[in-house]
């Protein structure tokens, strides 16, 4: 195995550089916001690293971002670094998608106001349902995305008696993957015109970007639920708002239009310009899908980014040998 000089485990967790450390000696671990001196990294780590940690180390080969996808300002800045190769890790797919499933269960059922009813005594959810409640067994569902996240949620559905379509924006024409019919982006609108579900579990792309359009909102047939666990620019926030203000749809939302990004300034923010913490038939989260502060889910990434590092490390250490 390689020498290997990594920069930036520690953002991952305390002790991520002495627990790799330990396993792989021969490797080198720098951390800080600043480049150390000397700097000759060959790994960087982060999802938004500065343009100076890009630039200090001229032995810098990989970006490897410790979630899945690239946030928009790292790409924009990876623009004046075509050589650097980039890797992502998907360690939350598991739990996104069981938070996704959660999602849809909580907001066909209303299980929001009729928690919040029975707190006050108030029986009144068994005899007369909040609108809407829905069964989903027999009926149509439609996963945007078909990637970890997107098979996952699939299958779970499918598990539910659901009929059960998927997006996949790769492929010209569909295909049965096993209980799963897949089905190109061009199809979208037409599956989600019967779909009573349908879950949002796709990159932000300029191809996905406003994906759930007004048009297509308005198409939702009523019940349906629509649940997003993916980024809020696929959905037409103010048509989505409205339609929920009819009552005719649930919806359940892990993603937002503005959102915290730390936990010192946690509070006093609003996710939407428009009040959907007002609607009952809505289930919020506060975009937590990966589980990011549970000690299990930190262990899985940090798993997940070794295992990239191993391979940098075999591959950059028998390319030095070659040398």
């Amino acid at each position: 195995m390689g020498d290997l000089w990594v920069h930036g485990v520690d953002a991952l967790d305390d002790d991520a550089a002495a627990r790799l450390a330990a396993r792989h000696p021969d490797w080198r671990f720098t951390d800080g916001d600043a480049p150390p001196p000397g700097a000759a990294y060959d790994v960087l780590v982060g999802g938004r690293p500065s343009p100076e940690l890009l630039a200090a180390s001229k032995r810098l080969h990989t970006l490897v971002i410790p979630f899945a996808g690239v946030p928009a300002t790292t790409s924009e800045l990876l623009q004046t670094h075509p050589q650097m190769a980039v890797r992502t890790v998907h360690h939350t797919a598991g739990p996104t998608a069981e938070l996704a499933l959660g999602l849809v269960l909580a907001a066909a059922r209303a299980l929001v106001p009729a928690d919040q009813a029975m707190r006050t005594g108030d029986w009144t959810p068994r005899f007369v349902p909040p609108q809407p409640t829905m069964i989903l067994a027999g009926h149509p569902a439609v996963v945007v995305g078909y990637g970890e996240i997107g098979r996952r949620v699939a299958r779970s559905l499918v598990a539910l008696d659901m009929e059960v379509h998927a997006i996949r924006g790769s492929i010209p024409s569909p295909y049965v993957d096993g209980e799963v019919l897949v089905h190109p982006v061009q199809d979208f609108a037409e599956i989600a015109g019967r779909a009573r579900v349908v879950v949002l579990a796709a990159p932000a792309t300029a191809q996905t970007s406003g994906l759930l359009s007004a048009e297509v909102i308005a198409g939702l047939p009523t019940p349906s639920v629509v649940v997003n666990v993916a980024r809020a620019t696929l959905v037409d926030e103010k048509a989505l708002y409205d339609r929920l203000l009819t009552g005719e749809i649930a919806a359940g939302h892990d993603v937002w239009w503005n959102e915290a990004s730390t936990a010192d300034a946690a509070t006093g923010i609003a996710a939407s310009a428009e009040p959907f913490h007002h609607l009952p038939n809505v289930v919020l989260s506060p975009h937590r899908g990966g589980g990011f502060s549970l000690r299990e889910v930190r262990d899985l990434r940090l798993a997940e980014v070794e295992k990239v590092l191993i391979t940098l490390a075999g591959v950059h250490g028998a390319d030095s040998r070659d040398g």
